[in-house]
């Protein structure tokens, strides 16, 4: 209200500097309308002028300065209006022109452009005409109507015709006069003079035209005053404007000292608070609050406190009730304690809070609501252990993969240094692995992809002891010649196939199985390899048929021992004899270069380079034989050479010693006539220790997965790979770092989280309606992980809540809420300010009774102490009037008051009313209308109470012909 009389003065008193004196209100209003219509039309024209120069949207340009300008047009045309002499029913015609015309602005910014000319529907003419109509209206009241009518009278005032009574001359002027004039404020103040001032107004006007009116109001009602005489305090009951009850206290000599702090709908709760304070006020106790101090309550049987300051503003109270306030000064004591040392839950968005229990420490999730999201499985010793549990949880949350239960995963994890992977299927059995582990995630990876592509068609193979493979090796070089290059315009030819050295054929590439080369293997149940082919084949059956000739020349086959290098001597396929030197590995060092038709030739000619090589040693080769050789890093093995001194088979590995090399060549002897198996596609081999296992072998015999559970028989084995075959096809793959989050529901979703063995970590305690929001909560979580607080609850903490603007509640560690905030703040940093507060002031807090009715002193914004009376319930009744520079005097100024409450008489006030008071050296008077509010006074204190009188009958009787004059 005050900034609004602060506007109103500093319009009045512009226009009064820069125009000159109003002759009322609306001139003042009229003047500055027209000014701000004239700006807003100006801005407009200016940004269409700028804006088409530019290169804006011309339709957006001209919308808006169409808009703004039509509005001003209005505007300055009202502004006009209220300046010109036009009575108020014309203001209100102009005001319903100014609706209209804007109602064609907004209309116009509806309608354009898309509503507008050629551009949708046509609304232009609806639009000018609504709004032509408008400023029709507003011109038409002050010209068109006058001329059309001749009579300026009815929306206009005419000239020389007024309400004010004509000149006074002669005997008139023994009439009251009305003496305006300013006060050191600059504000309108009056006399009334008849002779003497014999009154003067109780307020000061802003403006003159609010001085003219207040002084009509007296002339129009003083004459039908009555006339009430005061010679105590009295209580002043009385209807205001709104229709509201209120009371006034008032001295004997008319000053008021306190009024009522509320409104009443009824005259009766006027007078029911009127009768409290005439009861309560005389023997009611000061309460006096330094800081802050505990209040009690009893509601419902129960008992209840409240921290408040000293200005009774509530700072916090208890959640729950005590069965006797002796109790609830405990618990409020307790508060102050414990608020003092907890510390602020300020969770944003999820927590970590460590819990004791009867076992040890565990932890859990809270989110920003303080709602537990997650409990964590496994307990800890001490509180410290929990705590590097959560850090290292939370260390690893952020890139957890999200993995869903009853979904087929691949799950690749490292271990050690080392990559592995496991297939966990739908039911959450790990029922596949890697065979070990590998030094790249890629190589597990790659494993993975190869057991799900070929699972589904593998086949259920078991060896008994030993089996040949026939197996294709794809990409493999098979020897032979070159095709044409592209160049060539002649078709491609492949020589005749070139014997193997194992008795298969060497071919070009060409001429290969679609499958590419094809290799044998000799493998036990355990999958060693005894022997192997040295050459590739063209087909399955050439690989087969080099195994037979590998089991003829084996078990024809002698036994040949070198350590060093060798000189042979064998015949050759065409029938001639050959020669060549041979290292320790098998290695050709020389040979003869030519054919010699007996063998002592050769061995005549080879004589001849054994001269260079004296140690080595001389073999002749007249059948197939096995040779046990030592390399170069004393590492043992055996080979198979036909007798015409060429490679038919060798030890796939090495051994330490020339026993250990010789018990290799003996397991091919032992399954030489093993069966053949032709292995063109990966097999899930079977093999039995205590229990039944698998592998799943690929064609070029790796193992790339193992099962992940035992089996008591075979057949149990088999029955189960049909379910493994579905999982390998089906599962995605997922990286899973030491920490994985599952999903997992049926009809309700929740999620846990899982360590890298998959051993459960923790457990989501809420639930979420589909798979969708599960997915939202747990990205929820992992996002903010790194940024969550640990924290434990020793004795309580401080839980922010921002829902509905911002409140704390001061929790123990079974979230048992102590004590809440009462009021909520608008911010969280004003909320933390709040607390801070209560901080300070709650150790320092006293005890305050408020069970019956009390005076608290109370100082405002600038430092000056009144008195207020409050009720049991808190409630201020009533409050004092009259401000005071110190509490001591305000203090003194209550004890006063006390005495006129007791003493004060109760005046209903339903009309104006002369009142005679007793003042300190005399009597005086004062003008009261029918709202309690003081019109006039007397300018002076009568000696005796009939002058008084006299003089206030003077001001009744001339006052209401009284005429007004101005002075600065």
């Amino acid at each position: 209200m005050a900034s609004r009389t602060d506007f109103h003065q500093s319009l009045f008193q512009l226009y009064e500097h820069y125009v000159g004196e109003p002759d009322s209100s609306k001139d003042v209003y009229g003047y500055w309308l027209f000014i701000v219509g004239y700006i807003i039309g100006a801005a407009g024209v200016a940004t269409f002028v700028v804006g088409y120069a530019g290169e804006g949207n011309p339709y957006t340009l001209i919308r808006i300065s169409g808009v703004t300008a039509a509005t001003g047009l209005a505007f300055c045309l009202l502004g006009i209006v209220l300046m010109l002499p036009v009575r108020r029913r014309g203001i209100q015609v102009s005001f319903v022109g100014l609706l209209i015309s804007l109602g064609g602005v907004g209309f116009f910014a509806w309608a354009y452009p898309y509503n507008w000319r050629q551009l949708g529907t046509d609304y232009s003419v609806e639009v000018i005409s609504v709004y032509t109509l408008g400023i029709g209206i507003i011109a038409g009241v002050t010209a068109l109507v006058p001329v059309l009518t001749g009579q300026k009278g009815m929306f206009v005032e005419e000239e020389g015709k007024t309400d004010d009574p004509p000149i006074l001359t002669g005997d008139a002027m023994e009439s009251a006069q009305f003496a305006v004039f300013r006060d050191e404020n600059g504000d309108w103040k009056w006399h009334v003079l008849h002779l003497e001032a014999l009154a003067q107004s109780n307020e000061s006007a802003v403006t003159r035209p609010d001085a003219t009116e207040g002084i009509e109001r007296v002339k129009s009602q003083i004459s039908s005053a009555g006339l009430m005489e005061l010679t105590t305090s009295a209580f002043r009951l009385y209807e205001d404007r709104d229709g509201t009850w209120q009371w006034t206290l008032a001295r004997d000599d008319g000053s008021i000292v306190g009024s009522c702090a509320g409104e009443f709908d009824e005259r009766d709760g006027a007078e029911q608070s009127v009768s409290f304070l005439k009861d309560r006020g005389p023997d009611a106790d000061v309460i006096e609050i330094e800081g802050a101090a505990f209040t009690y309550e009893e509601r419902r049987d129960q008992w209840y406190w409240q921290l408040v300051d000293d200005e009774r503003a509530p700072l916090a109270s208890s959640e729950t009730g005590h069965s006797t306030q002796e109790r609830a000064e405990e618990a409020a004591q307790t508060f102050a304690e414990r608020f003092d040392q907890a510390r602020v839950l300020d969770v944003e968005h999820i927590g970590v809070e460590l819990c004791e229990r009867a076992d040890g420490w565990t932890w859990r999730f809270v989110d920003a609501d303080d709602e537990v999201v997650a409990n964590s499985t496994d307990e800890f010793d001490s509180r410290r252990d929990a705590e590097k549990a959560a850090e290292a949880l939370l260390s690893a949350l952020e890139s957890a993969s999200v993995t869903v239960a009853g979904e087929p995963t691949y799950e690749l994890y490292e271990s050690g240094e080392e990559w592995r992977y496991r297939l966990v299927d739908e039911n959450e059995h790990v029922v596949a692995r890697g065979p070990e582990g590998t030094p790249e995630h890629d190589g597990s990876a790659e494993w993975a992809d190869q057991f799900g592509e070929n699972a589904r068609d593998a086949d259920v193979v078991e060896i008994e002891d030993a089996e040949y493979e026939v197996y294709p090796a794809t990409g493999a070089s098979a020897g032979g010649s070159a095709a044409s290059t592209p160049d060539d315009d002649l078709p491609a030819t492949v020589e005749e196939p070139e014997p193997a050295a194992d008795g298969g054929t060497t071919v070009d590439a060409p001429d290969a199985d679609e499958t590419g080369p094809w290799h044998w293997r000799l493998v036990t149940d355990d999958r060693d390899v005894v022997a192997a082919s040295t050459e590739p084949h063209a087909d399955a059956e050439t690989a087969t048929t080099a195994i037979e000739r590998v089991r003829q020349q084996a078990s024809e086959a002698e036994l040949i021992e070198f350590e060093n290098a060798a000189f042979q001597v064998y015949e050759a396929d065409s029938g001639e004899w050959r020669w060549r030197l041979i290292d320790e590995d098998g290695n050709v060092l020389a040979d003869s270069g030519e054919e010699h038709t007996s063998r002592g030739d050769a061995a005549e000619a080879m004589m001849t380079l054994k001269e260079q090589a004296p140690n080595a040693e001389l073999l002749e080769i007249e059948t197939a034989a096995f040779e046990l050789f030592v390399n170069e890093d004393d590492e043992w093995g055996w080979r198979l050479i036909d007798e015409a001194g060429k490679l038919v088979a060798e030890d796939p590995s090495t051994h330490p010693t020339r026993g250990a090399a010789r018990q290799a060549m003996n397991r091919l002897l032992e399954y030489l006539d093993s069966d053949v198996r032709t292995m063109d596609r990966a097999i899930f081999q079977t093999y039995a220790t205590e229990d039944w296992h698998w592998r799943f072998v690929m064609p070029s015999g790796d193992t790339v997965a193992v099962d992940g559970e035992d089996h008591p028989t075979r057949d149990e084995l088999v029955d189960g790979l049909d379910d493994v075959r579905d999982a390998a096809a089906t599962a995605r793959r997922s990286t899973i770092g030491d920490v994985s989050v599952q999903l997992y529901g049926n009809g309700e979703w929740h999620f846990r989280l899982l360590d890298r063995d998959r051993a459960e970590i923790a457990d989501s305690t809420v639930s979420y309606p589909d798979r969708e929001a599960a997915t939202d909560g747990v990205d929820a979580l992992t996002a903010h992980a790194p940024d969550a607080p640990i924290f434990a609850i020793e004795d309580a903490v401080i839980r922010l809540d921002g829902d509905d603007g911002w409140s704390w509640e001061l929790v123990d560690r079974d979230r048992e809420v102590l004590a809440e905030a009462v009021d909520s703040a608008a911010s969280k940093d004003e909320l933390l300010n709040a607390i801070e507060e209560v901080r300070r002031l709650a150790p320092m807090a006293g005890r305050v009774d408020f069970d019956v009715a009390s005076f608290e002193l109370v100082a405002d914004d600038d430092e000056r102490w009144r008195w207020r009376l409050i009720d049991e319930d808190g409630r201020t009744v009533a409050s004092g009037s009259e401000t005071h520079e110190t509490v001591d005097a305000a203090r003194d100024a209550l004890e006063n008051v006390r005495d006129l409450i007791e003493s004060a008489s109760i005046l209903e006030i339903d009309s104006v009313s002369f009142e005679l008071h007793t003042a300190e050296d005399g009597w005086v008077w004062q003008l009261i209308d029918e709202y309690g509010t003081t019109m006039a006074e007397s300018t002076q204190t009568y000696a005796n109470r009939t002058d008084a009188r006299e003089a206030m009958n003077d001001v009744k009787a001339q006052a209401p012909d009284g005429w007004i004059t101005f002075t600065e």
